[in-house]
């Protein structure tokens, strides 16, 4: 069935955010990131012919321009600017990492099963697919010290958001979904000016010698 291939792109996008827990090299992890969207973008385009929504083409474009290749490109030029390549600390490490994550993984499968959405079978296969996305990437920008990391958490969760939106409502307004791309465009852009202007300040980009600099 053609909502069995969705949910196998969903799954793809879910093992690569898994993946993202597990690097710990800045340029792998927006490549990840990049590939990643690349698969949110095919199932966005899915759910649109599945349900005849043209908005969705667009949307779908939009997404793989956009995530896949501004924004990535945009990291990597500040990664190259900050001479950094590692995510050097975590608050967690990778083992324990990939426990809470598995954790929450079932949580979001379990949560799900208690909610209605309906007959949609789309919904009911992608939700705690993005649920778990967006708890995951979460997690990443909690337990990362880094701010471009944790940027990567935050973009990680709105491609979680984005999958649910589509697949519970097949689509937003074009107008709104435009408008959020934007939103994204410029939140990525300014965090990046940020993170550079940071490095020009002190010596190593994380949170702690943040606060050190800070007192």
């Amino acid at each position: 069935m053609f909502s069995d291939f969705i949910e196998l792109v969903g799954a793809f996008v879910l093992v690569l955010t898994i993946l993202q827990v597990t690097s710990d090299r800045l340029y792998f992890s927006v490549r990840i990131y990049a590939i990643q969207s690349i698969f949110v973008a095919l199932s966005i385009l899915s759910i649109g012919i599945y349900s005849g929504s043209a908005d969705l083409y667009v949307s779908s474009f939009l997404t793989l321009v956009i995530k896949s290749f501004v924004i990535p490109l945009a990291l990597f030029k500040t990664i190259e600017e900050m001479q950094i390549q590692r995510e050097i600390k975590a608050y967690i490490n990778i083992t324990n990492s990939l426990i809470i994550i598995s954790a929450l993984i079932i949580i979001s499968f379990i949560m799900t099963r208690y909610i209605d959405l309906g007959g949609a079978v789309i919904s009911k296969k992608i939700f705690p697919i993005s649920l778990s996305i967006i708890f995951i990437g979460a997690f990443i920008m909690v337990s990362r010290k880094k701010p471009i990391t944790q940027l990567l958490g935050f973009l990680t969760l709105e491609n979680g958001i984005m999958l649910v939106a589509t697949s519970v409502t097949y689509g937003m307004p074009l107008i709104v979904e435009i408008g959020i791309f934007f939103d994204v465009i410029v939140g990525a852009t300014m965090a990046s000016l940020i993170i550079h202007h940071i490095n020009e300040t002190v010596d190593d980009i994380d949170e702690t010698s943040v606060e050190k600099f800070e007192e």
